[in-house]
């Protein structure tokens, strides 16, 4: 009895060992086209590639190892949010939104700025983060166009911000705040007395670009 134990155990660990699934390595160059396969992620080396070259996978980075006995509810169908049809809800939860903004800012901005890496909609709080960020001799005004990128992920939100009247005649400015809702389409070098009234409404660039963030 205690030699058949002993084989059924051996037999057992056979199995479990040839069922361990081994992820294929994947060359820098093909960080973005490679195929990702279920219960793997993709190298660190290709972190940074993925943001320069191919951001819309970064998914692929964030997200974390899932092993395929691992069980989880199904998904709520993401439907219309993000859309106007829904008043731009978002489709993601600030605390996933804010991790994926502070992500790119670890890349691309000084980490005096990071503070200002968050999807903060509540405007008393905004108008006292950019107070402080002019006040700051560390946390320059020409870092904003980065942190704007970020905050868009590389998506145009200008929709979302005419919606929300981001262009609106009473504000007097045209749609010179629109492009604080699409950063990498225009850079934004300078500030100038204009885009004080666009900074003053920068809760809602901020959930603009929150509205954005697709799950994947």
């Amino acid at each position: 009895m205690r030699l058949l134990s002993s084989s059924l155990l051996v037999l057992f660990l056979t199995q479990f060992v040839s069922s361990e699934k081994k992820c294929p390595a994947v060359k820098k160059g093909a960080c973005c086209t490679a195929p990702i396969t279920p219960g793997c992620r993709l190298p660190r080396q290709c972190y940074k590639y993925i943001m320069s070259n191919c951001p819309d996978r970064k998914i692929a980075v964030f997200s974390r190892k899932v092993g395929n006995d691992r069980r989880s509810a199904p998904r709520k169908p993401l439907g219309k949010c993000g859309t106007s049809e829904v008043n731009y809800q978002p489709c993601t939860s600030k605390g996933i939104a804010n991790k994926l903004f502070l992500s790119c800012c670890q890349l691309y901005v000084p980490e005096e700025c990071h503070h200002m890496c968050v999807y903060e909609t509540d405007q008393s709080v905004t108008r006292n983060m950019l107070t402080n960020m002019r006040k700051d001799s560390q946390c320059r005004i020409k870092h904003l166009s980065s942190i704007l990128y970020c905050a868009s992920q590389n998506r145009d939100n200008r929709k979302c911000c005419l919606d929300l009247d981001l262009n609106a005649p009473q504000l007097q400015v045209g749609s010179r705040c629109l492009r604080m809702c699409d950063p990498s389409g225009t850079s934004i070098d300078r500030i100038t007395k204009e885009d004080v009234t666009c900074l003053y409404n920068w809760n809602v660039i901020m959930y603009c670009h929150h509205a954005g963030i697709r799950e994947m």
